[in-house]
């Protein structure tokens, strides 16, 4: 069987190498993974099996402590990985996410996070490594932390490549419209990022309609004058057949939820932006 072995108390940039091989090396999805002690030079064998590959355990091809420079044990990996898989490469949405998830998981292994704007901040430790760090310091195993990595990194290359297709459609899709609060964008797409990425953007409201269902998601950044309750009384009043729901903030107004199901509107995306306009 094929094993893949990083060193014990495994840290992010141990597990994200473990949980490329596994996700994205042809043949290495049914890897055993283990666990050993940081191999010293009197080893020198770590390479000699084809079956076995170690990682970031101090020795070997995908181990970057006896190299200069800024480096991880991840971008050897992905490096490797990527050479093994000449006519089969990845495709291109996973190869961009696959790059963002590395050049974040190089800059900690180089403590580069220390320089993040909020490193001081409580809200760091909410942060995927000292998660890690937090389950090793209450005893969990080392397969328990594995297995808690890997699900979080799925999480995290489906978030990014969500993301990245997001940015595409508001800079190739959106439309761009003036309200009395400032600029919006509206557009049709089941992305549901692109609400969170147009407010990133600057823009004080997004309007996003499914084009399957048609429903309508409509959302204002929470520190914008946005009030949204003149928009919900119209537009009940010219679609009383569809389902709307304000939020109590005002600043967001659903025909469409994740929660409950809900009569999507007959309305067209062009209608609904026209009452934004001037309500």
């Amino acid at each position: 069987m094929k094993r893949v072995i990083t060193h014990v108390n495994p840290d992010l940039d141990a597990v994200a190498s473990v949980w490329l091989i596994k996700r994205f090396l042809p043949d290495w999805q049914e890897a055993e993974v283990k666990f050993t002690q940081a191999i010293d030079e009197s080893d020198a064998n770590v390479d000699s099996d084809p079956e076995v590959l170690y990682v970031d355990v101090g020795r070997g091809k995908l181990d970057h402590h006896q190299i200069k420079g800024y480096l991880s044990a991840t971008k050897l990996t992905f490096d490797f990985i990527n050479q093994q898989r000449k006519g089969q490469e990845l495709k291109p949405s996973d190869k961009q996410a696959l790059q963002t998830m590395i050049e974040v998981i190089t800059a900690i292994d180089n403590a580069r996070d220390l320089s993040w704007e909020e490193s001081k901040d409580f809200r760091c430790e909410f942060y995927l490594h000292w998660l890690l760090s937090g389950l090793r310091g209450i005893g969990r195993t080392d397969l328990e932390v594995i297995d808690f990595a890997f699900l979080s990194l799925d999480a995290i290359l489906h978030n990014l490549k969500v993301r990245i297709e997001a940015k595409k459609e508001i800079e190739q899709k959106s439309s761009e419209f003036q309200t009395l609060w400032g600029k919006a964008i509206a557009l049709e797409t089941g992305n549901e990022s692109t609400l969170r990425e147009g407010e990133k953007s600057g823009y004080v409201l997004v309007v996003k309609k499914n084009p399957d269902q048609g429903g309508v998601r409509i959302y204002a950044r929470y520190d914008s004058e946005v009030d949204l309750k003149n928009a919900f009384d119209k537009l009940k009043k010219m679609d009383k057949n569809s389902d709307w729901f304000l939020h109590s903030s005002g600043k967001i107004l659903l025909n469409e939820s994740r929660t409950k199901k809900m009569k999507p509107t007959k309305l067209s995306l062009k209608q609904v932006v026209e009452v934004l306009k001037k309500h």
